[in-house]
């Protein structure tokens, strides 16, 4: 029952975060427009340019903000190398995680995530002294997901927390974010 139930919550994150995904990079029927640079190839340079948090961000950060090393991952459901972002994300341990701390860079600027209808309940934050914002995604309707987003030369930076639907913590995700921002901000290009 416990591996059922630990693959239902990780199917469940690769969802959740798929869908933040694709919502961030315009991909809905409610956002017109494109963020994306005028040609394919101008958008294969800027993803590849974007700061990289897989390598970025030390082990012994992810030790700090309580995430276990060893289960990273740079895909959502599997898929790597989605033009206009560069992820990674850690479970806080390997079996039977309570939540997934994801960090996000992407082309898209903090102005184009507000006017995504999918990103909602923004709130201006400072975080050791860096401004930015917190918001979550409309259709969660459980409160399990929390995204803080930074600007950067290249777009934003994320840094996103989604509780397992497994989990016995019952922590607001967005004090997790806070928490973990605290000691990841540090580590985030300008």
């Amino acid at each position: 029952m416990g591996a059922v139930v630990g693959q239902r919550a990780k199917v469940g994150a690769a969802t959740v975060l798929a869908g933040a995904l694709l919502a961030g990079s315009g991909c809905d029927a409610t956002t017109s427009g494109s963020a994306a640079p005028a040609t394919t190839a101008d958008a294969a340079a800027a993803t590849e340019a974007l700061w990289d948090p897989c390598t970025q961000i030390s082990d012994d950060v992810l030790r700090q903000v309580r995430v276990d090393p060893a289960t990273r991952d740079n895909t959502i459901s599997g898929v790597a190398n989605v033009e206009g972002w560069k992820l990674c994300s850690w479970h806080n341990k390997a079996s039977r995680w309570d939540y997934t701390l994801g960090v996000w860079s992407t082309t898209y600027t903090v102005e184009e995530l507000r006017k995504d209808a999918n990103n909602v309940e923004f709130k201006d934050v400072s975080v050791t002294g860096r401004s930015g914002v917190q918001f979550r995604k409309a259709h969660d309707s459980h409160d399990s997901v929390c995204y803080l987003g930074f600007p950067f030369s290249n777009g934003t930076i994320e840094i996103s927390v989604f509780n397992s639907a497994a989990s016995d913590l019952g922590q607001d995700p967005c004090r997790t974010a806070s928490a973990a921002a605290d000691v990841l901000v540090a580590q985030l290009p300008k």
